[in-house]
């Protein structure tokens, strides 16, 4: 998650690490498609990237990474790696 300064949320906060694989995708899709990502107070951010990070030490991580990925490609996203 980020907060509204665009700098990421601490993950010892509240609403910092994403646990559903819908809501990541979600996420996901609105980062590499559109460049903006919801802040942490409901604002939108401008962000551009060229990858995405999913943290291996989340629980669920591996249900995360295939749910962000079929997001991915049924939005005409490449993935690689």
């Amino acid at each position: 998650a980020y907060e509204p300064d665009g700098s990421l949320r601490s993950r010892s906060l509240p609403g910092a690490v994403l646990h559903d694989p819908a809501a990541a995708a979600s996420r996901a899709v609105s980062i590499a498609r559109d460049g903006r990502v919801r802040a942490a107070d409901g604002t939108w951010l401008s962000i551009a990237t060229d990858t995405l990070c999913i943290h291996g030490d989340t629980p669920g991580a591996a249900q995360i990474a295939r749910a962000v990925r079929t997001a991915l490609v049924a939005a005409g996203i490449e993935v690689r790696a």
